[in-house]
Formats: structure tokens, C-alpha cells, sequence
């Protein structure tokens, strides 16, 4: 494989937290890799370590040993300025309960991460707009999230997730709270994008996604791993 293909990488890299005297291992030093053009999912229970994980592919939390690298940089060597640098170029985050500014109509919310790149608001405007027909919600860009259904505020989180064009985007359960038709919509939306060249990592243990996975990591008390525990996940 090129480094080239390579988008995210995590080398050796853990997560621990100390409470007084006690050491809480998040996660277990690991060893991934997300490749250009994939929807890979992070399937684990509550607590495993994935959520974790998806952090620090994130450049949200900084691991305590080894290295994250996203595009070929060395994330865990950047300042908080350089990292939320590289979050707002290279990252889009789409999360279980949308995030959605509640004041905010859907085009305005969509709009908000080119805004903090400094886009000119009628560019803005029209790039939010060509991403809420993607997800098929421009008829509802007037719309705020508390008069949009979950599935169609999840849709308005992806349009905004895409509107910077990042070279990937990372779910956090994304379809924990929806029903199956909105589920099967979702997912086949966020298939499309990684076929246009996003890459994709989505943390769940819903497992009506592993039909629309190019690749499945586990991970279980806190180790990360290409094969499925033999007892199953706890």
C-alpha cells in the first residue's frame, strides 16, 4: 500500500488516564490504518475503547503513547491551534445527537464550518446548498432542527460534515437513534460519499451497518483488533 492511500493512521498509540493512584487504560496501544475511498466501521460495546479511538483519530484528544497521523501529518505533534486547524481542513465529524445549533435554520448550520474558514458568505451559501441536495434536504433549508425529524436532522449533520470537502469524516453512532428506513437512508448517503473519494471511519455496535462496511475493526476492552473476539463482544 502507498502512503499515499493511507488517510489516518494510528501507531502505537493508547490512551490512559490517571485518578489518584489508579491508571485507567481507554485504550490499549494500537495499530490502524483508515485507506483513501473507505467506509471502515469501529464496531465495539460501551466502554471498549472505541469512542476513544475515533478521538484520537479526531486530533480531539492527544494519546498518552505512540503517534496519530492524518494525511501524512503528524497530528500528536501540533499545537491546539494547529490542530484545530486540521480539524476544520482535513475532518468532518458527524455525532449521535446531531449537534445541530438549535437558533440556526439548516442552510445556516450547514454553512457555520465554511464561515469559520473564513468562505465568503455567498460561497458559503452555495456550497452548503449543493451539500443539502446531496443528502436531499435543500427543500427543507429553512427549516430548524427542532422542526426536522431525527433522521432529517442527521442528514442536515452530514451535509455539514461534507461542506468543507474533507478527506475524512469520522461518525460517532450515527444511526444509534434512528429507525430502520432512516437508518438504510443515512447509510446509503454516507456510502455515496466515500464512492466520490471521502474516507470514512464509523464508531458503532448497531450491526444493521456491517452490510454497507468495506472494513470492520474491533475493539474490546480497549484493544483494537481485525478479528472478532471468539467469545464475542463483551
Amino acid at each position: 500500500m502507498t502512503q499515499s492511500s493511507i488517510i489516518a493512521e494510528v501507531k502505537g498509540a493508547g490512551k490512559t488516564y490517571q485518578t489518584g493512584d489508579t491508571v485507567i487504560t481507554a485504550l490499549q496501544p494500537s495499530n490502524m490504518q483508515i485507506k483513501k475511498g473507505e467506509l471502515l466501521l469501529i464496531i465495539g460495546p460501551s466502554g471498549s475503547g472505541k469512542t476513544t479511538l475515533l478521538s484520537l483519530l479526531g486530533c480531539v484528544l492527544y494519546p498518552t503513547q505512540g503517534d496519530v497521523y492524518i494525511g501524512g501529518v503528524k497530528a500528536s505533534g501540533l499545537s491546539e491551534n494547529e490542530l484545530a486547524k486540521l480539524r476544520l481542513q482535513k475532518i468532518g465529524f458527524v455525532f449521535q445527537n446531531f449537534n445541530l445549533i438549535q437558533p440556526l435554520n439548516a442552510e445556516d448550520n450547514v454553512m457555520l464550518p465554511l464561515k469559520l474558514q473564513g468562505v465568503s458568505d455567498a460561497i458559503a451559501r452555495e456550497r452548503a446548498n449543493q451539500a443539502l441536495g446531496i443528502v436531499g434536504m435543500l427543500d427543507r433549508k429553512k427549516n430548524l432542527p427542532k422542526q426536522l425529524s431525527g433522521g432529517q436532522q442527521q442528514r442536515v449533520a452530514i451535509a455539514r460534515a461534507l461542506v468543507t470537502n474533507p478527506e475524512l469524516i469520522l461518525c460517532d453512532e450515527p444511526t444509534a437513534s434512528l429507525d430502520p428506513k432512516s437508518v438504510e437512508v443515512v447509510m446509503k448517503e454516507l456510502k455515496t460519499l466515500v464512492g466520490q473519494g471521502s474516507s470514512m471511519a464509523i464508531v458503532t455496535h448497531d450491526m444493521r451497518l456491517r452490510p454497507f462496511a468495506d472494513r470492520v475493526i474491533y475493539v474490546d476492552q480497549g484493544v483494537v483488533s481485525d478479528t472478532e473476539p471468539e467469545q464475542g463482544l463483551h
